[in-house]
């Protein structure tokens, strides 16, 4: 696809479907007929406003990125007034056989119970994730809008309204960002036996930010902690010396 846009070639959006999360096999395939004039990506993130006992507002805290969404509109035109719709293996097909197409490759069909996980690919895309120019994800939603009709009650146009939530394999998010990774802002319950700089130890593996935990934490008292107490561990950067350094 990126060839043709090199060669200055009009790449429509494409959706490939596959059976499993890995995205491997051969794939079932969907080509824009009129590639969408706007798309929309919609990101969201969880954040914690818990109150700290005995302080006055509270401290916006990252908890972590849901997956992002993609909006898409694809128009189908019947009329031939743009040219012939065409199909991944044959041309001159019918508005009624493209939206079949755009069910197969998504998975929406009466022989599946799940959506597949597809990829969409459009040289417009510069998304804030692992591949920014590829979505990965699963059909969320999906709304159709007949515009015109032959004789026969044939549907000559339709305007195909898609969402799609991003859907990425264990390995691949392991990959991009430890759980454990100290430049996170991580969230601990306090059990019974807990002490501060062992639960510093384990997620920055390094002790000695355990001050700096406390007063992010408003702890006055951080040799006695409570057990069931929700404690926040911001991150830090390691090239900046801590005031529990000596």
């Amino acid at each position: 696809m990126f060839d043709l846009l090199n060669r200055g070639e009009l790449a429509k959006v494409k959706i490939k479907g596959f059976e499993d999360i890995t995205q491997s096999g051969s794939p079932k395939v969907f080509e824009a007929f009129i590639n969408p004039d706007e798309f929309t990506v919609k990101y969201d993130t969880r954040i914690d406003h818990t109150a700290v006992a005995g302080q006055t507002g509270t401290e916006a805290v990252f908890l972590s990125s849901t997956p992002l969404e993609l909006a898409l509109k694809f128009y189908l035109d019947g009329t031939k007034a743009s040219g012939p719709l065409k199909s991944a293996d044959k041309a001159d097909v019918s508005v009624a056989d493209k939206i079949t197409e755009f069910y197969d490759a998504c998975g929406y069909n009466y022989n599946r119970h799940r959506p597949r996980y597809v990829q969409i690919l459009w040289g417009k895309f510069r998304l804030l994730r692992f591949d920014p120019e590829i979505f990965k994800g699963c059909l969320k939603s999906v709304s159709i809008q007949y515009k015109l009709f032959n004789q026969n009650g044939e549907p000559l146009r339709a305007i195909i309204n898609a969402t799609f939530v991003e859907s990425i394999a264990a390995e691949k998010r392991d990959s991009a960002g430890k759980a454990s990774s100290p430049d996170l802002t991580h969230v601990r319950v306090v059990k019974e036996g807990d002490t501060l700089p062992a639960l510093t130890q384990s997620i920055y593996g390094d002790f000695s930010y355990y001050l700096e935990v406390a007063k992010a934490n408003g702890l006055s008292d951080f040799r006695n902690l409570q057990a069931g107490t929700r404690l926040f561990f911001p991150p830090f950067d390691k090239n900046i010396k801590t005031s529990s350094d000596a």
